[in-house]
């Protein structure tokens, strides 16, 4: 996309997509990690009826779907906001003169779509609503409403710009500047930038765009309702629902339902709450902007896994043994697939998960109920002790590779993430298992899943 500024829907609230990678995130982490090894130590009431319209079920690096209530009242945009967004939204309000409200249900996507479709709201005096979730770029278009009102349950969620090229990598861009822009101005400013003025227009608190703008890409800030109305981001919070969602949303509690007749889902709920409470969270926001249903409960589980890696480096040698060999197996299909997973890192809504991937899924469950019911620590490594086994039996392995690493790339450290699994899964049997806890228990690795 020619280095234009794009917000690429990261996890909100969840550490675990601080490494960039919806699924298999073992590995996608493990690679930062060890980037950070290699390269030396770190610094430190009741609901309106839905509308019928097409399902929310947005797939994989499509557009948001955008369309009209039945009475031509409310305008939906659900998913994505990506190339063309900007023209079917006007397109959509050329015939459409009786809109007086614009709903949001979006993860985010290219700020300069967002700008767009934010003057027209502008123009047209629109009202926006949010009943669940608006994020990055799509927070433009909310608060450029008339009246700006976030539903019950709702949340903004706001972060930094980030530059994506044409194969899908991101780049740091320019922090937002303090000069003077013009709301005429749309092309040469940064996305940063471009968030600085959307915000300044809709004559929200300096402060509180500062923090927006100060957090990373990656580190999705979720206000409460009370700051965002003290900082005049929101006119309303409003007690009840008030525009019908459109077919195929989600509560927390049908999603909390869905979950239950998950074993995993059930296990988690009992021995890791809070990665539980995590998961779900992130499966709701998802499931209501813009992925499938099964992809927002895949992605979040992601939380779960992450939670598990305290519990698994004290796990029996037994358990460790069943897991390193799922992650050595994933980890070679991914290479001879070249590493899909590492491509779509990038990408929030993913399409339909992959078949091999599901049964890695299904595999890991049943590792993970047995890890979660497992007894107390079996094994435990002193820091130091991890040190000296993982400089000793795997550093040598991985230094070629390292040095073939592009440290700037996320996806590049995705697969050298899954390219550990199998070094150290060809370790000697001696060796293989002490190698293995020795990695999940570096300090490193926790720093790189935060």
């Amino acid at each position: 996309m020619n280095g234009a500024a794009k917000f690429f829907p990261a996890a909100p609230g969840s550490d675990i997509f601080r490494c960039m990678a919806a699924r298999l995130t073992f590995h996608a982490c493990a690679g930062l990690a060890l980037l950070a090894l290699l390269a030396g130590p770190s610094e430190a009431a009741p609901t309106p009826p839905p509308i019928t319209a097409p399902a929310v079920t947005a797939p994989a690096k499509e557009n948001a779907l955008i369309f009209l209530s039945a009475d031509g009242t409310v305008v939906y945009i659900v998913g994505p906001i990506m190339d063309d967004s900007f023209l079917r939204f006007d397109a959509l309000l050329l015939g459409a003169p009786r809109v007086r409200t614009v709903y949001l249900a979006s993860p985010g996507g290219l700020t300069i779509e967002g700008r767009l479709i934010a003057a027209l709201v502008r123009k047209r005096h629109l009202d926006t609503y949010v009943e669940q979730y608006c994020a990055s770029a799509c927070t433009q278009v909310f608060v450029s409403g008339r009246e700006r009102v976030l539903g019950p349950e709702g949340e903004l969620g706001f972060h930094q710009a980030v530059g994506v090229d044409d194969s899908g990598e991101t780049s740091a861009i320019a922090a937002a500047s303090t000069r003077h822009l013009s709301p005429l101005s749309v092309f040469g400013i940064n996305g940063n930038d471009t968030l600085r003025l959307a915000y300044e227009q809709a004559g929200i608190d300096q402060p509180f765009i500062a923090k927006a703008l100060a957090r990373g890409h990656e580190d999705m800030w979720l206000p409460t309702p009370a700051e965002l109305s003290a900082a005049h981001v929101i006119t309303r919070h409003a007690q009840r629902s008030e525009v019908a969602p459109p077919t195929g949303s989600h509560s927390r509690a049908e999603i909390a339902a869905m979950l239950e007749d998950r074993p995993m889902w059930r296990a988690a709920r009992s021995a890791l709450p809070a990665a539980y409470a995590t998961g779900l969270n992130d499966a709701w926001r998802r499931a209501n902007s813009g992925s499938g249903l099964d992809e927002a409960i895949s992605s979040g589980r992601a939380a779960i896994v992450l939670a598990a890696w305290p519990l698994l480096a004290a796990a029996s040698d037994p358990i460790l043994d069943r897991t390193l060999s799922l992650y050595a197996d994933s980890a070679r299909g991914q290479r001879l697939r070249d590493y899909p997973m590492c491509k779509e890192t990038l990408d929030d809504n993913a399409g339909a998960i992959d078949p091999m991937d599901g049964a890695f899924e299904s595999t890991e469950d049943a590792l993970l109920i047995d890890l979660f019911s497992a007894p107390g620590p079996a094994k435990v490594l002193s820091i130091d002790d991890a040190r000296k086994i993982f400089d000793r039996d795997v550093v040598p392995l991985m230094v070629k590779s390292y040095l073939a690493t592009d440290i700037k790339s996320t996806s590049a450290s995705c697969r050298l993430g899954f390219q550990i699994f199998e070094a150290i899964d060809q370790l000697p049997a001696k060796k293989r298992i002490k190698a293995y806890r020795a990695l999940l228990t570096l300090p490193e690795m926790a720093d790189g899943a935060a």
